[in-house]
């Protein structure tokens, strides 16, 4: 939560606490110096603010490939069409105007967290960006997961692939990398690397042309013991007995 208000601060943080774990900054830098640490959820920000204001915050955390993905909902008593055009434009997800009803901000954060989670059940279960619904990431996700996917695809049998790697051939540090994927997916790289792995496993058993002990050794396990254990962990079920509904 980002306002210079401290009336404002302690009126919002007394609605959300009680449901979410609220950090607050007074100030546009303070603001993204901590979104690079604590990795929020979402952020609730004023517009009118002195320095930087708002619609400053949305556009750096839009263009910044680490953020980007998070929701952004400005807060603020510019209430007119052109200023909520302006807020939207620059990647704002959501617009409230002051004053507002405190029911309408609860189910306006509740919806976008949802959103979030929407995002992120999908990513587990995809493997490509194709198959993903136009518009549900942005531009600079869509790119980042489509050179995810790529290189998890490139490099799907090996066994020993972690994340130094990974972020040594997408160039991007490791922090940044852990941090998006985090972010993106909700687990972190190993796990999704993993969820990948057997999410294409799934795909070869349905093609039918390969036995499941291919596949093992095609996904990257070490053993055919180990694969069809994670399998049947994943899915509910034994490689040679998956269907896909």
């Amino acid at each position: 939560m980002v306002d210079d208000d401290t009336e404002v601060v302690h009126y919002l943080k007394t609605l959300l606490s009680p449901r979410y774990h609220i950090i607050c900054r007074f100030n546009v830098d303070s603001a993204l110096k901590t979104m690079q640490e604590e990795a929020p959820d979402l952020i609730l920000s004023d517009v009118v603010m002195p320095d930087k204001d708002g619609y400053n915050l949305c556009r750096e955390v839009k263009d910044n490939l680490q953020l980007c993905h998070i929701p952004v909902i400005l807060v603020t008593a510019k209430a007119t069409l052109a200023n909520q055009v302006e807020g939207l434009n620059i990647g704002a997800d959501a617009y409230v105007t002051k004053p507002f009803d405190p029911d309408y901000l609860l189910a306006l954060v509740n919806s976008q967290l949802k959103n979030r989670d929407k995002v992120r059940n999908l990513l587990s279960q995809s493997t490509q960006t194709d198959k993903i619904e136009e518009n549900i990431l942005s531009p600079q996700d869509n790119a980042f997961m489509t050179d995810l996917y790529h290189l998890m695809e490139n490099e799907l049998s090996d066994s020993e692939l972690d994340v130094v790697r990974m972020t040594e051939l997408l160039h991007i540090s490791r922090t940044k990398f852990y941090y998006k994927v985090k972010g993106l997916t909700g687990v972190n790289p190993s796990v999704f690397f993993k969820t990948y792995k057997l999410n294409r496993a799934a795909e070869l058993i349905n093609e039918g042309k390969y036995t499941v002990s291919e596949i093992a050794d095609m996904t990257g396990f070490s053993t055919l013991s180990h694969f069809s254990a994670s399998f049947k962990k994943h899915f509910g079920t034994s490689p040679s007995e998956y269907h896909k509904p």
